[in-house]
C-alpha cells in the first residue's frame, strides 16, 4: 500500500469560499480515479499553532503505479491546476510505503 500526503499553505487572500470549492473539487476524485483506495483531506485544526500547514490531502493507493495513475489522471490535473494551484503559496508532498 502507498501512501499519498500533500500539505498546503494557502495565499493571504484566499477566501472561505475558494477553499470550499477546492473541498467540493477534491470530493469529486474518489468517483473519478479508480486507483485511489482511501481519501481524505481537509483544513488543519490549528491545534500546533502557525507550525503547521493550512490544508492536507492524505489518499491511499494499491502500488505506485496507482499512485501515478492518480498524479497523471485528467480529472485530477484539471482539479489540481484550475481548482487548487492558483491558491497556493507552499506545498509539500510525500509518498510512503504503508
Amino acid at each position: 500500500m502507498i501512501t499519498h500526503v500533500a500539505a498546503f499553505r494557502w495565499k493571504p487572500e484566499t477566501t472561505a469560499e475558494q477553499i470550499e470549492a477546492i473541498k467540493a473539487g477534491l470530493a469529486t476524485m474518489p468517483a473519478n480515479v479508480p486507483s485511489i483506495r482511501t481519501y481524505a483531506f481537509g483544513s488543519d485544526l490549528g491545534a500546533n499553532g502557525d507550525l503547521n500547514m493550512d490544508f492536507a490531502v492524505l489518499a491511499t493507493f494499491d502500488s505506485v503505479e496507482g499512485w501515478r495513475a492518480y498524479d497523471e489522471h485528467p480529472h485530477h490535473v484539471t482539479v489540481r491546476s484550475e481548482t487548487i494551484r492558483p491558491w497556493i503559496a507552499e506545498r509539500a508532498s510525500i509518498q510512503i510505503q504503508s
